[in-house]
């Protein structure tokens, strides 16, 4: 079996997928280069803390459990809500 090397793909504005990482990357230096390096670590720190925080744990058990299982018990807890 002979691997061909893949021709560079265009996209609609002409540039190749290499093209478009490198441009991201620039703009990512030079974002980071502005912004400096003390601020993005505030928000690094702020969304780790997001992250861990206990509505997103929350949120995290419920996606990761079964759908019908989220479903019956909800429309249980809305059961329960409507007769008290």
């Amino acid at each position: 079996m002979f691997w061909k090397k893949k021709k560079p793909q265009k996209t609609t504005n002409g540039l190749t997928r290499d093209q478009i990482l490198a441009q991201a990357k620039a703009n990512a230096s030079a974002a980071r280069e502005e912004i400096g390096d003390e601020t993005l670590e505030k928000i690094k720190a702020a969304l780790a803390k997001k992250e861990n925080s206990p509505l997103m744990q929350a949120k995290n058990k419920v996606k990761a459990m079964d759908d019908n299982k989220v479903r019956d018990n909800l429309s249980l807890w809305l059961k329960e809500d409507k007769e008290h």
